[in-house]
């Protein structure tokens, strides 16, 4: 009875660990009805109201969705398009904070090398598995060094980004 108590507190950490980052769970063209409940501001999504022709791009605190992680100061993006999830960002715009997002990355995906690391390394990393195309990346904006771990597919990459993408704040 002891082994089985003990081998049943071993799978409910390592499980409780391996589910703690759930934005990573959610695949790119996953219907906004399921990833709503990952995603509890999906909910608000109202397809009638958008249309087919708009990306709508939610944002909130990436922690929220990664416990125990890096990311206590970055903020997740999710894009929808069609009713589908066509993105998701992970974006580090302070500065002061230096390779929040490159830890992340390098414990939850993979590897973006040792340059990646440098404070003045700027440029990009392919990470892409199959037709999941995964970047992650350092920009100079505003004289500050700015990180981002995009995540999307071929099929949805095209509606992530231009003029009509609505922001939607809360």
């Amino acid at each position: 009875m002891k082994k089985i108590f003990i081998k049943l507190l071993f799978f409910l950490f390592f499980a409780s660990h391996s589910y703690a980052c759930s934005l990573l769970t959610v695949p790119i063209e996953t219907p906004v009805s399921v990833a709503q409940n990952t995603f509890s501001f999906l909910r608000n999504y109202n397809a009638e109201l958008y249309g087919t022709n708009i990306s709508v791009k939610y944002q909130d605190y990436a922690i929220d969705y990664c416990e125990g992680s890096s990311l206590e100061h970055a903020d997740l993006e999710v894009i929808v398009y069609d009713s589908k999830i066509a993105g998701i960002n992970i974006i580090s715009s302070d500065s002061e904070i230096k390779n929040e997002i490159y830890e992340f990355v390098k414990n939850n995906i993979g590897d973006p090398g040792d340059e990646a690391k440098n404070d003045n390394w700027i440029g990009y990393k392919d990470l892409s598995i199959g037709s999941l195309i995964m970047v992650y990346s350092k920009m100079k904006i505003r004289g500050g060094v700015f990180e981002l771990l995009e995540i999307t597919n071929s099929q949805m990459i095209d509606y992530r980004s231009d003029e009509r993408v609505i922001d939607i704040i809360g």
